[in-house]
């Protein structure tokens, strides 16, 4: 860790958090930052690594970035990627400033109720007819300058970034405390730190390019998929509005069969999901695309028993049954670490000199104090909005089971796109039939979950493990990890929150950006939840303790079953991600990841798979330089290049 990686690494932030937001909501374009393996972040280490460093070789080899300097900023970049889309600044204007603007609508009724029960400080006015929520909706006049009015969001702005700080400093002491368990004991694979790792290994060795570019089958694994990647493009040529999506159309095979009510949709094709696929073990693979379709099972006995799972995929009964499997699993990660914390506890009550953590990025003495510190602080935060300690306690524990389970289906799955269908606030308001909260509670907490929890394909926890992960390259200074960390995260916050509000939601206004979902549909959904759950307790609740039961119980029999029998082929990962609309983008190209290591393990043995592993991170380099190209060419040129992936 040297002081020049630290200031590449701001600039990086700087630049990563300025862009994304034109990028995402002005041109509704590729996302830079939409989930654990960011292209922006991507494609700022091959700026770095094949241009920043060659000509630092041509005026002096000894000035070259060395892997540990590369991966610092790395580290940077993707932890602070969870700030400014939908980690953060995509819901929390949004949330704060449509409760008083959508509450003139004549279809909305919670004005007498979410506006005057919310806390001071929680939303940004009560006042339907402020200047500050009008100018933020329907943007500045033509003709006239921009004008945030930052005075007007000082108060809520502190009263969030009080909350959100707390949960950030939380994720961090409570990732280094596993970090060990997860690396070490446990040796997960983390696909998404060892693609970066392999491509930087060597570096600044006075070698022009790293050892992974030398190899025959890597660079016809990249040249492959940069000529896949233009003939996607090649529908632009011809007056298409984007390119080509790969997929097999499942929908229009199953609309006219008998299994119609299950609205099967397309399957997708992404090679990069293939090889993210390919780095993982076996049985983690078929435990993704093997449980997606067990969920459509279970869809099928239902209808058969007369007794249809309304909604599908998003049923009550499957969204109960996820957030049962996500309690089990983190319950679950929690035994298998206990010996494990236990040395961490012992290490910060007395010096324990059998427990060595001076290799740890975060000691454990700060890990489990700051940890202990930090969620009283969150428990503080919301007795102060006056949320009763039990659901105080219950939130955190649902808030923090989705950091767990999100970072392992990172660290151990390669998802690099995870989200979950259940919402802690909503979740806990059905499990006690509607008395979970108060009137001002049930406004804090579903104001919280929407800007923290509803999209999580950039919740910060696995950022942070994959950087932890990547931390054993820093041989000097190992320390100064958490420092740089959270520099990373204020200046992207800082970075992010002014391009957001000055150059799209004030300057555009958010009625009139491409994508309304985050502005107008979810914030409608949300707050006329939380009428009822004000106006109504219990009406809106809708229970489904056999769902719950089910998924708790399946995930705590398949990780008997795998601790018992070493020859268990599935693992428990994918049930937890089973039903989530990630999983719906991606369980096919899982299944041909899987397939495809299956079929070289048996036909060519492990000769044949080491050579194919080289294989197919270039196929994840490749994939993504080409999504990270075309989408600066998009933000450069003004015009959508139409590379679609997974930006919905």
């Amino acid at each position: 860790m040297t002081w020049r990686a630290f200031a590449v690494g701001i600039l990086g932030v700087l630049g990563l958090c300025l862009l994304t937001p034109i990028n995402d909501y002005s041109f509704a374009n590729t996302y830079l930052t939409g989930n654990h393996f960011p292209v922006g972040v991507f494609f700022f280490l091959i700026i770095l690594t094949l241009g920043v460093n060659l000509v630092l070789r041509l005026v002096r080899r000894a000035w070259m970035l060395r892997q540990s300097e590369l991966m610092l900023v790395w580290c940077m970049m993707l932890v602070s990627s969870t700030v400014p889309a939908s980690g953060l600044m995509r819901y929390w204007p949004t949330t704060l400033a449509a409760a008083p603007y959508l509450s003139q609508r004549p279809d909305v009724f919670w004005e007498e109720d979410v506006l005057k029960e919310a806390p001071d400080g929680i939303l940004l006015t009560r006042d339907p007819m402020s200047v500050a929520v009008k100018v933020f909706y329907e943007g500045t006049p033509e003709g006239e300058p921009v004008r945030v009015p930052w005075s007007r969001w000082t108060r809520c702005a502190v009263t969030w970034g009080i909350f959100i700080g707390l949960y950030y400093l939380a994720t961090f002491f409570l990732c280094g405390m596993l970090r060990k368990q997860w690396v070490e004991s446990e040796r997960l694979i983390f696909p998404l730190a060892r693609v970066p790792l392999d491509f930087t290994e060597d570096l600044g060795e006075g070698r022009l390019l790293p050892p992974m570019m030398r190899s025959g089958t890597f660079l016809v694994a990249v040249g492959l998929m940069i000529v896949l990647g233009l003939a996607r493009l090649s529908p632009l040529a011809f007056g298409s509005e984007q390119g080509w999506l790969w997929r097999v159309p499942f929908s229009n095979v199953f609309r006219e069969t008998a299994l119609s009510y299950l609205y099967v949709g397309d399957a997708y094709i992404y090679p990069l999901v293939i090889g993210f696929a390919f780095l993982v073990p076996r049985d983690v693979s078929l435990s993704v695309w093997l449980f997606h379709l067990f969920v459509y099972g279970e869809m099928i006995v239902a209808y058969s028993l007369g007794k249809p799972l309304a909604g599908r995929l998003t049923s009550t009964f499957l969204t109960w049954q996820q957030a049962g499997a996500f309690v089990a699993l983190t319950v679950g990660m929690l035994w298998m670490a206990r010996r494990h914390l236990w040395a961490v506890v012992r290490k910060a009550f007395s010096r324990a000199p059998d427990v060595d953590d001076s290799g740890e990025p975060i000691g454990y003495r700060l890990a489990f104090w700051g940890l202990v510190l930090s969620l009283g602080g969150m428990v503080a935060w919301y007795a102060w909005f006056r949320v009763g300690l039990g659901a105080g306690l219950a939130l955190i524990a649902l808030m923090f089971s989705i950091v767990l389970v999100h970072s392992r289906l990172v660290a151990q799955g390669g998802l690099f796109f995870v989200q979950q269908g259940w919402q802690p606030s909503m979740f806990l308001d059905d499990l006690t039939g509607g008395h979970a909260f108060s009137a001002p509670a049930a406004v804090v907490a579903q104001v919280q979950t929407n800007i923290l929890a509803y999209d999580s394909r950039e919740v910060l926890g696995p950022h942070v493990m994959n950087a932890l992960r990547i931390s054993s390259v820093f041989e000097r200074h190992r320390r100064l990890f958490l420092p740089a960390m959270l520099a990373a995260l204020v200046v992207g916050a800082v970075a992010a929150g002014y391009a957001t509000m000055e150059w799209i939601y004030y300057k555009q206004g958010a009625l009139n950006l491409p994508n309304t979902h985050s502005t107008v549909y979810r914030p409608l959904r949300m707050y006329e939840r939380t009428h009822l759950m004000i106006s109504s307790p219990g009406e809106a609740a809708e229970q489904s303790f056999g769902g719950l039961a089910s998924g708790a119980g399946m995930i705590g029999l398949l990780m008997f079953l795998r601790g018992t029998f070493c020859w268990w082929p599935v693992h428990p990962l994918g049930l937890a991600v089973a039903v989530s609309w990630c999983t719906t983008q991606l369980w096919f190209s899982f299944f041909l990841g899987w397939l495809a290591k299956v079929l070289i393990l048996k036909i060519g043995g492990g000769r044949a798979l080491r050579r194919a592993r080289t294989f197919f991170i270039g196929v994840i380099i490749g994939e993504s330089t080409m999504v990270a190209f075309s989408t600066v060419v998009s933000l450069l040129t003004g015009v959508r290049t139409g590379y679609v992936f997974l930006s919905g």
